[in-house]
């Protein structure tokens, strides 16, 4: 396999974490969104306006959140184990400024041009580190 074949598992990796974080956050505004719309169940029931079937719509919307917590927790655990696994691997490559460029793009999902104002270093320099600390990185079960 190639370096670059290599870095591109690696990469493919690390952005693993941004995907699962990205999931947990849509997963939290399903939530936020069901609790809102349960507000406006229980905010229809007091306003004097003809009765429905509005306990079972309660209890649907509670299930709801019941079943997207449990997959919020589980989540979250998947997370948090793949971001301590990566942010294991970012430390152990010992330039400080590729350990930077690494964390500041893979746990800090920050945009290239920003990471190369924080570090203060133009656009190639900042991908040519970049690439460096790829072949330095050690990631068990890259593939």
């Amino acid at each position: 396999m190639t370096d670059k074949e290599q870095n591109e598992l690696k990469k493919e990796y690390l952005n693993s974490y941004k995907r699962i974080y990205k999931k947990w956050e849509a997963l939290i505004e399903q939530e936020e969104e069901i609790r809102s719309g349960m507000a406006g169940i229980r905010g229809n029931e007091m306003n004097g306006m003809p009765k429905g079937s509005k306990k079972s719509d309660i209890s649907d919307e509670i299930v709801r959140i019941e079943a997207i917590l449990e997959e919020i927790e589980s989540i979250k655990s998947e997370m948090l184990e793949k971001q301590r696994m990566i942010m294991s691997s970012i430390i152990k490559v010992e330039d400080g400024v590729q350990s930077r460029i690494l964390w500041l793009r893979y746990i800090k999902f920050q945009e290239w041009t920003d990471i190369c104002e924080e570090i203060g270093y133009s656009w190639n320099q900042t991908h040519r580190l970049h690439s460096k600390a790829l072949k330095s990185i050690e990631i068990l079960n890259v593939g």
